[in-house]
């Protein structure tokens, strides 16, 4: 069987086994000041530094997106799009050989990602 189908036929709605815990406002803040302060940014023009700087102000909300996609299982279609933009590695600058791919993340989906991510790593700790 295709791993796709095999993925699509069996995986069709969230697990209801895994019951990944709330966070806290606390907990967003630390993970937003842990991210490196960047000026790139994704499609939506906020970069890390930018959201650093406006952390105060925008957690409870950030905290309470977090928590709907954490109990509901459904990451938003919107952070998971990314921008790709070649980066000069070195080398004749005309030759596409020498330039790699990057993709420029939406700052939002990173604190998401983060937050699976420390969820993710503590079931799979409980449960060897």
């Amino acid at each position: 069987m295709d791993p796709l189908l095999n993925l699509r036929v069996n995986f069709n709605k969230p697990n209801k086994m895994i019951k990944l815990k709330h966070t806290t406002t606390h907990e967003i803040d630390k993970i937003i000041h842990s991210l490196k302060s960047k000026d790139s940014h994704g499609y939506d023009g906020v970069s890390n530094t930018i959201l650093k700087l406006s952390a105060p102000y925008i957690v409870s909300p950030l905290t309470f997106i977090a928590n709907r996609i954490l109990s509901s299982g459904i990451f938003p279609d919107r952070l998971k799009y990314s921008e790709v933009k070649p980066l000069f590695k070195s080398g004749n600058s005309l030759d596409k050989a020498n330039y790699r791919p990057i993709s420029l993340l939406v700052s939002f989906s990173k604190i998401i990602e983060k937050l699976i991510h420390q969820r993710l790593y503590q079931y799979f700790d409980q449960k060897k």
